[in-house]
């Protein structure tokens, strides 16, 4: 379930391409998504999540979304994983697509630095507000790592992510589209073991790269989910406190105020959507009693949360329990059908 994506995520990608003349209700329809309740209550599978970007890249012929001051044609992403391909070791890959979208994109700034026992991944995107580019960035994190991915042909562990968007929903948490462990800090990065960097890849040339990419990243996504299920939750699921983002960014507490403030809703409406996401996706994921999990996110009773989710989400614990979620395989599913079948017609 930890992989699934809220609507308040989706709502921030989308901006770009609502800003551009695209209308959102459509944008969800074609990439499946269903809004019942219009908060973070809905929540948007992994392809899902891949059906949505490559819908906005493809209506905007922009492979930025729309958030960036600058954008490029969508097909160029075509030819970054067909440039992996080509190298021999991972280092070589990744150095590779950091030089095609310094020749091709202003918009886009990858680094590759490394340290003793490190390497240390990061991108740096060129847009209007902060929040637009901290959601690109996370974007093309995400991206990075699938074409590690695909050039490896299998899972790439990575040891932890930087977002630089202080509201994050995986802060505390492991990564959606990354699967480790989310922190805030000054900018989009991934750590990882820095002897990865001298394996080598496949070196099989698909026939549909974006596929095979797609495909290799949900099937990763699938078992991560699989696996998150079946040992409980995850580590640190209560939403980090102003003292620990303070301590994580290497700034101040006032400064860390003053930008939660700055986000939708200010800083008592983030941590009341924080603490809500978090009740909810413990109810969802566990079978822990109401009791532990009011003390886990530090209520002094089960009925003060009760009342708390009550007033929230409208919705009782038992009620948010047996509710759950829709059939979220079946339209990850429906959607991974979509996907192969876009790709296709596509070319890529």
């Amino acid at each position: 379930m930890s992989n699934l994506v809220p609507l308040d995520w989706v709502k921030k990608h989308s901006a770009g391409a609502m800003r551009q003349g695209v209308d959102f209700d459509s944008l969800m329809a074609s990439s499946l998504i269903q809004i019942e309740y219009g908060d973070n209550r809905d929540l948007v599978s992994p392809a899902q999540w891949l059906l949505l970007c490559l819908n906005t890249s493809i209506r905007l012929d922009d492979a930025t979304h729309g958030l960036a001051r600058s954008g490029f044609a969508s097909g160029f992403t075509l030819v970054g994983l067909r440039s992996v391909k080509g190298c021999v070791t991972l280092e070589a890959a990744i150095r590779t697509v950091q030089h095609l979208y310094s020749l091709t994109s202003r918009s886009i700034r990858i680094e590759l630095s490394t340290t003793n026992d490190h390497a240390i991944l990061s991108v740096e995107a060129d847009c209007e507000t902060d929040q637009e580019k901290a959601v690109l960035e996370d974007t093309y994190l995400s991206w990075i790592y699938m074409h590690c991915m695909y050039f490896l042909g299998r899972p790439f562990p990575v040891l932890s992510v930087t977002t630089s968007d202080i509201s994050h929903f995986n802060i505390g948490r492991l990564h959606y589209a990354i699967g480790a462990p989310t922190r805030h800090g000054r900018y989009a990065s991934m750590r990882f073991a820095k002897s990865l960097l001298a394996q080598r890849g496949t070196g099989n040339l698909d026939e549909n790269p974006h596929w095979e990419c797609f495909r290799l990243w949900l099937d990763s996504a699938k078992g991560l989910a699989s696996e998150r299920s079946a040992t409980g939750p995850e580590v640190h699921a209560v939403p980090p406190r102003i003292g620990e983002l303070a301590m994580q960014s290497g700034v101040s507490r006032a400064t860390v105020y003053r930008r939660l403030l700055a986000t939708e809703g200010g800083a008592r409406l983030q941590r009341q959507r924080a603490l809500t996401d978090s009740a909810v996706r413990l109810l969802r994921e566990t079978n822990d009693c109401v009791e532990s999990i009011s003390a886990e996110l530090g209520y002094a009773d089960a009925r003060s949360l009760r009342r708390f989710l009550k007033t929230t989400t409208g919705k009782t614990p038992k009620e948010i329990r047996e509710s759950a979620l829709q059939d979220s395989s079946d339209a990850n599913q429906r959607a991974r059908q979509r996907l192969q079948k876009l790709c296709t017609e596509k070319g890529w």
